[in-house]
């Protein structure tokens, strides 16, 4: 039993901690992406109803809703390693494509094109869950997932739509702020893939152990 678990995680499980920030990142900044920046871009730029644009959100949700659970099933059923990358990196091209068909001003297309950025970020997101639980020591679980999962929402959701905003008065161009996105997906892609080599390895290691013991 460990006394003082966020210390046991600070002094020991830093890299996992990172690694598990990294791993969060799209995850939690997509629905920024989608909601907060992409509801004021959507209105102030394109031209569509307050309204409008949020029965686009609502339709983006109940996508997620009904895609998450089987993010889950495919971790589950192969390997982890390619479960990510299936999941993961269909979003750097359903991505801009959001911000494409948004541009449009179709509601119709607009909706379209949430939900397609929505299945990907959905689907890894389930997975996620899972996946931090693995690579924390059992002793340290809760605290180590809480920091990566609490850090990466200060550092990087919470400051998508200031970030987004500030790019598209600096550069004029939604590009700039389609390029952020890529980058959270790819630094997601990275640390995602990391953790999981870690715990692959680190159960390799287990097994040496075990038979070495015997």
């Amino acid at each position: 039993m460990v006394k003082l678990p966020i210390a046991e995680v600070l002094r020991h499980h830093k890299g996992l901690v990172a690694m598990g920030v990294g791993a969060c990142v799209i995850a939690l900044s997509a629905t920024y992406f989608k909601t907060t920046f992409a509801l004021s871009w959507a209105v102030t730029s394109i031209g569509f109803d307050r309204t409008q644009f949020l029965s686009v959100i609502t339709f983006a949700i109940v996508v997620q809703l009904i895609v998450q659970p089987f993010g889950a099933v495919l971790a589950t059923k192969m390997d982890l390693k390619k479960a990510i990358i299936y999941m993961l990196v269909p979003e750097i091209v359903a991505l801009p494509l959001m911000f494409s068909m948004i541009a449009t001003g179709s509601t119709w297309l607009a909706m379209i094109g949430m939900a397609l950025a929505s299945i990907p970020h959905s689907l890894y997101y389930a997975a996620m869950a899972g996946m931090l639980a693995k690579a924390f020591p059992a002793q340290v679980r809760y605290t180590g997932i809480s920091l990566a999962y609490q850090i990466c929402g200060m550092v990087f959701a919470g400051t998508t739509p200031i970030l987004g905003q500030y790019l598209l008065s600096a550069t004029g161009s939604i590009l700039s702020v389609v390029a952020l996105g890529v980058v959270h997906v790819l630094i997601t892609l990275v640390c995602a893939l990391m953790l999981v080599a870690r715990m692959q390895g680190e159960g390799t290691l287990e097994t040496q152990r075990a038979v070495a013991r015997v």
